[in-house]
């Protein structure tokens, strides 16, 4: 099985044996869509940094399927658990690594599809005064960003226990937040002065975030594969594979 194969073969055991945890995340996705639509229509910007936070600080979660292992993540180590059991079969760890990246890449398309759909047809001011051009590269610079931080949290969710992987999430959200919350204090909200920028042509935010995604996933892919291969392994929990 050649490496195209066999990280296939892994990524669609996982989505396939999830598809209760897909349809959740599907769901939490479409309340994002919703509950935020009213910021759009605040023409003084006051709640821009309610856009920012979720944008910031969800998109790369939701490239996480939300199912029972991931909540017992922090008391069982189930990933470590995972992992161990694998690494027991005749898996190679280029195979694990990309498996678990076309994962994100799969899960992250579809529920991102999913918000920028239901907000495109839902919000007056994106699809009165925005190309369905210009809201598809804005669409794409948040998948491209969502896509290159869900990467950093592979390297701790597969690469660290349970404990280290459960500390960095909530570390990097209350810095996230604190983030939005100075551009919110300064009124310089990052989702709506994309949209102003992409508005006027400005298509280069997009093509900046590709190139990072592109060297990130790479990178990603180099430093995770070398973690896998000297981290050590404690299986608490035994996951059927």
């Amino acid at each position: 099985m050649n490496l195209r194969q066999g990280a296939w073969h892994i990524a669609k055991h996982e989505l396939t044996r999830d598809w209760m945890g897909i349809l959740f995340t599907f769901l939490f996705s479409l309340y994002l869509a919703l509950i935020t639509i009213a910021v759009y229509n605040d023409t003084e910007k006051i709640m821009s940094w309610v856009l920012d936070m979720i944008f910031i600080v969800t998109f790369p979660s939701l490239a996480f399927v939300m199912n029972k292992t991931t909540m017992r993540f922090w008391r069982e180590d189930t990933f470590t658990g995972k992992l161990a059991e694998w690494r027991t079969l005749p898996i190679p760890l280029s195979h694990l690594v990309i498996g678990r990246m076309l994962q994100l890449v799969i899960v992250l398309a579809l529920v991102l599809t999913l918000f920028f759909t239901t907000q495109y047809i839902l919000v007056d001011r994106l699809h009165d005064h925005l190309s369905i051009g210009a809201y598809l590269l804005f669409a794409l610079f948040w998948y491209f960003y969502a896509l290159s931080m869900a990467v950093l949290y592979v390297y701790f969710e597969i690469g660290h226990t349970g404990k280290a992987y459960a500390m960095f999430c909530y570390i990097s959200v209350v810095v996230y937040v604190a983030i939005c919350a100075v551009l919110g204090f300064f009124n310089a909200g990052i989702v709506l002065g994309l949209l102003d920028g992409l508005e006027k042509g400005q298509w280069w935010y997009t093509a900046a975030a590709f190139l990072v995604c592109v060297i990130t996933m790479y990178l990603g892919y180099m430093i995770i594969k070398k973690r896998l291969k000297n981290r050590h392994y404690t299986k608490k929990t035994t996951v059927s594979s």
